[in-house]
């Protein structure tokens, strides 16, 4: 057999192999995730996310609705930085119980159909996790995340 019917053959084999796993390929779940982080004035950090099942560009906005103890106020929310052509946006109450956090994610995509995986995490100035909770439904849902520090 000549080299050049060798190569033939081979390329032949990758390609067929290559179609029949494209069903399994096409069926792998895409997921991206939005990832800020809010300093609250007590110096408490609010660690909240979304992992979202689709592509980053496919995402529309994320919004954060935070219900904060009374007293303590957002100083700076740091976006995620890979989220080029999708928006997070913040609402910030002051309206809890001393310890008490409430936080609502709303994900809105192009495509209508993403499901939704809601986080937050509070960890103190000195870098201890102070309450870790998810919740998971779909997109246009608000997703409700309550929790108590352990503070």
């Amino acid at each position: 057999m000549s080299k050049i019917n060798h190569v033939k053959r081979v390329s032949l084999l990758i390609a067929l192999v290559v179609i029949l796993m494209l069903p399994s390929v096409a069926e792998a779940k895409l997921a991206c995730r939005s990832d800020p982080a809010v300093i609250l004035s007590s110096g408490d950090i609010l660690d909240i996310g979304a992992t979202v099942s689709t592509l980053p560009w496919d995402v529309k906005e994320v919004h954060y609705e935070l219900h904060i103890p009374e007293g303590i106020s957002m100083v700076l929310a740091i976006h995620t930085p890979t989220w080029l052509t999708s928006q997070e946006t913040f609402t910030v109450y002051a309206d809890q119980a001393p310890n008490q956090y409430k936080v609502a994610t709303i994900v809105t995509t192009f495509s209508g159909n993403a499901s939704v995986t809601a986080d937050s995490t509070l960890v103190s100035a000195t870098n201890v996790k102070l309450g870790l909770h998810s919740v998971s439904g779909m997109e246009n849902t608000v997703l409700w995340v309550a929790f108590q520090s352990t503070q």
